[in-house]
């Protein structure tokens, strides 16, 4: 089972942004944004959430934490590709 990575507190100035203003800014579609998260490499409270408590509510993306998250899959991948050599 996995375990959840504790919650950070967000960057001083860290605001929450709308999935699609999140998916230009990223360079990346917002079905990417939804692979992602279905895949785990964003995390609900840490990465995203919901606008408002409900299951129809638009989702909100922190930025800087979604790009230390695409950075860190980058570079696992990276590793991975060297240990094979």
């Amino acid at each position: 089972m996995k375990s959840k990575p504790a919650l950070k507190d967000p960057p001083s100035g860290a605001t929450w942004i709308p999935q699609r203003a999140a998916a230009v800014h990223l360079g990346i579609s917002e079905r990417t944004l939804q692979r992602w998260r279905t895949a785990g490499l964003l995390i609900v409270g840490v990465h995203y959430r919901r606008k408002f408590p409900s299951s129809n509510s638009p989702l909100l993306y922190q930025l800087e934490r979604c790009e230390e998250a695409m950075n860190e899959a980058c570079f696992r991948k990276v590793q991975t590709l060297e240990l094979a050599i």
